[in-house]
C-alpha cells in the first residue's frame, strides 16, 4: 500500500489485486468508528460522524501479507495495528511539545504527504504549514481540493477554491476536519519535526517547479516572491 493513498484508492488497489470482491464493504467499514473503537486513536476522534472516512489517515501504508480469503475487517485491523506500532512514544511526546493532538498531527502529515514529492521537501512543506498556522493564515493546500473533488492537478480555479467543505483549506482557517490521505512514516515525522531553518526564516509559500525536470518544490517567504515563481512555472503545470 503506497504512502499517501486515500481510503478509496486503497479499496481500489485491493479490489484490483483480488483481495476484495466489492470495494463498498471496505469503504463502508472505514466510516464505522464503533467497529474500531478498541483503538484509542480512533475512539478519541471527536468529529468522526462528520468525516468522509473516520479511518482515513490511520491505515498505515506498508507491505502486508494476508490470506486470500481475509475479510475487509481483518485487513483493516492489520493496517490499524501496524499504525499503532509505528506511532512511537517519542512522537506522542513531541506532539505534546507542539501542543498538537495525534489527530492534528495525522491531518497535517496527510497533507504534507500529498503536497511534497521529494523526501527533502517533506520537512520544508511542514515548516510552511506550521508558520501559516501560527500566523492565523489559511493553509491554501491544493491537496485538500484534490481530496474534495477527486481531481489531481497542480492548480484549481477560484470556483473550486470556494467549494463549501470542511476539508477546504482555501475557505476555512486551520487544519481541515481530518486527514486527506494515509501518510507514511516520513510525512508523520515531518509534521512533528518541521525544517527549523525554514520556520525561523518565515517561509510561507511554495509551488511546483517544472515537474518534467524535478520533483522539488519552489519555496518563498513573501507573496510577491511566490507570485513570481507561479508566473514562471505555471506553464509547466498542464
Amino acid at each position: 500500500v503506497p504512502e499517501g493513498y486515500t481510503v478509496e484508492e486503497i479499496a481500489a488497489l485491493l479490489t484490483r489485486d483480488g483481495l476484495l470482491s466489492d470495494a463498498g464493504e471496505f469503504t463502508a467499514l472505514c466510516r464505522d468508528a464503533s467497529t474500531f473503537s478498541k483503538y484509542p486513536f480512533i475512539a478519541e476522534i471527536k468529529n468522526a460522524s462528520d468525516r468522509r472516512y473516520v479511518l482515513e489517515g490511520y491505515l498505515f501504508p506498508d507491505t502486508y501479507e494476508v490470506y486470500v480469503d481475509a475479510t475487509p475487517e481483518e485487513i483493516l485491523n492489520k493496517m490499524l495495528s501496524r499504525y499503532y506500532e509505528v506511532y512511537s512514544g517519542e512522537w506522542v511526546t513531541r506532539a505534546q511539545e507542539l501542543d498538537m493532538t495525534r489527530d492534528q498531527v495525522m491531518t497535517l502529515a496527510s497533507i504534507i504527504e500529498r503536497e511534497a514529492r521529494s523526501a527533502d521537501d517533506f520537512p520544508k512543506v511542514s515548516a510552511v504549514f506550521h508558520n501559516r498556522l501560527e500566523r492565523g493564515m489559511k493553509l491554501e493546500s491544493c491537496a485538500t481540493l484534490s481530496y474534495i473533488t477527486g481531481v489531481h492537478r497542480y492548480a484549481f480555479t477560484s470556483d473550486e477554491q470556494a467549494i463549501v467543505s470542511p476539508f477546504n483549506t482555501y475557505l476555512n482557517e486551520g487544519l481541515p476536519i481530518g486527514p486527506i490521505s494515509n501518510p507514511g512514516e516520513a510525512a508523520i515525522r515531518a509534521a512533528l519535526y518541521p525544517n527549523e531553518a525554514y520556520r525561523e526564516e518565515g517561509y510561507l509559500f511554495f509551488c511546483n517547479g517544472n515537474p518534467n525536470e524535478s520533483k522539488a518544490l519552489i519555496f518563498s517567504k513573501t507573496y510577491e516572491e511566490h507570485q513570481e515563481n507561479v508566473n514562471q512555472y505555471r506553464q509547466y503545470w498542464d
